[in-house]
């Protein structure tokens, strides 16, 4: 595919732009609420962007990818961005198979999208956790994957241009926030974490869920 053509202007960044552009990555991280549905682009603590996400059912179920029950939970701590997967392979984690289209929220039938995969490892685990595009966006704003954390497919670029190898990523389960407006924001304790005051229970680690270097869709 050719990108520039005959007559086109390319400007590349001297040192002092590129000092400061270096430094604007170094400041800027991922974070998602899993009760809110939301991920934010951060750059320190200055919010860049905020897009909606899905997360993971509140359900176990086997996987014939992982080979036993999984807890589908996203689970939450602290890590970074590891892997850019630009040419995902697509497998369906309940029969383990490998699939190529998807049917649209339109009741279109399409190839899957060719659209970067982020993969974090959150407190120092690979559980297969992927940061992707969802082709059904009506599913954003609801517990409705296998785990992974789904986004539009046009804020998946989005990420793809803000989280580069080494971005910060934190996942929190937060049930009160205060927005800008000074606004409080009370979330539905989707996982059932907090019962009659009690302390959030740990969610569990069922399992690494990639197979031979290959992203399950989770």
């Amino acid at each position: 595919m050719r990108v520039l053509k005959q007559g086109d202007t390319l400007l590349i960044p001297g040192p002092k732009t590129a000092a400061i552009l270096l430094e604007k990555m170094a400041k800027t991280s991922l974070d998602i609420n899993i009760p809110a549905f939301e991920l934010r682009i951060m750059e320190g603590d200055s919010i860049l962007h905020t897009v909606p996400v899905r997360v993971g059912k509140k359900q176990k179920k086997y996987l014939e990818a992982a080979g036993h029950r999984v807890d589908l939970r996203t689970r939450t701590g602290s890590g970074e961005i590891i892997r850019v997967n630009r040419y995902p392979i697509f497998i369906d984690p309940v029969t383990g198979e490998r699939f190529k289209f998807t049917k649209r929220d339109d009741h279109q039938t399409t190839l899957m999208p060719q659209i970067p995969w982020l993969e974090p490892a959150i407190n120092g685990q690979r559980y297969g956790q992927m940061i992707h595009p969802t082709t059904n966006p009506r599913s954003l704003g609801k517990p409705a994957s296998n785990g992974c954390i789904g986004v539009s497919e046009a804020d998946a670029w989005r990420l793809y241009f803000y989280a580069p190898l080494g971005t910060k990523v934190t996942i929190r389960y937060k049930l009160q926030e205060i927005n800008a407006q000074g606004d409080t924001l009370r979330y539905e304790d989707i996982y059932q974490l907090w019962r009659a005051g009690k302390r959030p229970v740990p969610l569990a680690v069922a399992g690494i869920w990639r197979e031979n270097g290959r992203d399950l869709c989770l």
